[in-house]
């Protein structure tokens, strides 16, 4: 039996031990919906607020938010409703023997039947570390997050052979299957006394098989040096490429890969796809290298927001040049969009209105 040391509650609820059979809540914290406009502020953490995924019937999204006012300074799950407002669920570790550990729960992919994949990552606060100590891609139900399977441990092999520390954009093909980016996660100073930057990107898409007792990992056809991946059904994905300025199609079933949209001479990444709407990151603060120690690394700091509906030529942008967003997630009727502003190397979550 696995022991209760990482136990994920929703905040609000009273830790008893390791029997989960209630699901947590939380009472709503009561913050009226924002009122429309072209770009409306949605958090207003003294944190980062990353990674928006909606859930299934676009009722709310999950994102993952970095708890300052605790003490052991933990990454959450929060849930917003579809309209903005107070967060209604929140799910973090809260078991007293954790609080000398930094523990994150972040890139959430909610699936269906109140299932939620995402990253899970601890490291002991006392040492101040500057990477994870152990980190795990992980799937469990809202209900009952502490019951959480883990289907990968990193650093570890990607199916090509190649190693990664990290997932992101963590999609649902069906209930037994998820497609996710596999990433590099490189800590580098640029002398003796600066800071450590973080350096991350992606390397591939991954197919994970989950109907087994031991998940089977698959990579997509032509998603070497993968930046970003969209599902739509069961059969088709979305995706882009490091240093590329276009977005493909693959189908499933037949391994066709087809151009969607050429964004000219520019990169584009963090594509989302909904109904007859295609939004995507293009330009801004990117940029892609060959680096002599890592291989292809793309640098990101945001861009601008572009929509495009498919079937026709042109895309045109949503946000100003000088705006710069990363992550954005279309609902599934493609009426809402919310994404990632970074200020100042901070991130909050924004709406962006849609024609």
């Amino acid at each position: 039996m696995r022991p209760c040391l990482r136990l994920p509650v929703l905040l609000a609820a009273t830790l008893t031990g390791c029997n989960h059979s209630q699901p947590f809540d939380t009472p709503y914290y009561g913050a009226p919906p924002p009122p429309a406009g072209t770009e409306t502020r949605l958090t207003y953490n003294f944190g980062n607020d990353r990674g928006p995924a909606w859930l299934p019937g676009g009722t709310g999204f999950y994102y993952s938010r970095q708890a300052l006012h605790r003490s052991d300074r933990d990454w959450c799950l929060a849930l917003m409703p579809r309209g903005g407002g107070g967060i209604r669920r929140e799910i973090c570790d809260v078991v007293p023997a954790a609080i000398d550990s930094i523990n994150g729960w972040q890139s959430p992919g909610p699936g269906p039947d109140g299932r939620l994949a995402f990253l899970r990552t601890s490291a002991p606060a006392a040492l101040n570390p500057v990477a994870p100590y152990r980190t795990e891609l992980v799937t469990a139900t809202v209900a009952d997050p502490a019951a959480a399977r883990v289907l990968k441990v990193l650093p570890g092999l990607a199916p090509s052979g190649r190693g990664y520390e990290a997932v992101s954009q963590i999609r649902w093909l069906s209930p037994s299957s998820i497609v996710y980016l596999a990433e590099r996660v490189v800590y580098r100073a640029p002398c003796s006394s600066c800071p450590v930057d973080t350096l991350r990107w992606g390397l591939e898409l991954v197919k994970a098989d989950l109907g087994g007792p031991v998940p089977v990992f698959s990579m997509l056809p032509g998603s070497d040096q993968a930046s970003s991946v969209a599902v739509v059904g069961s059969d088709t994905v979305y995706y882009t490429t490091n240093g590329d300025s276009r977005v493909y199609r693959l189908v499933l079933s037949t391994e066709t890969i087809s151009v969607v949209h050429d964004f000219g001479a520019t990169i584009v990444r963090d594509v989302q796809v909904a109904g007859a709407r295609l939004v995507a990151v293009v330009g801004g603060s990117v940029s892609f290298t060959n680096d002599s120690l890592v291989g292809p690394l793309q640098r990101d700091n945001g861009g601008v927001l572009y929509l495009l509906n498919l079937g026709s030529p042109t895309a045109f942008p949503l946000t100003g040049p000088f705006e710069s967003f990363r992550h954005p997630a279309l609902s599934p009727d493609g009426s809402r969009l919310v994404a990632e502003m970074i200020n100042g190397g901070s991130s909050d979550l924004w709406a962006v209105a849609l024609p």
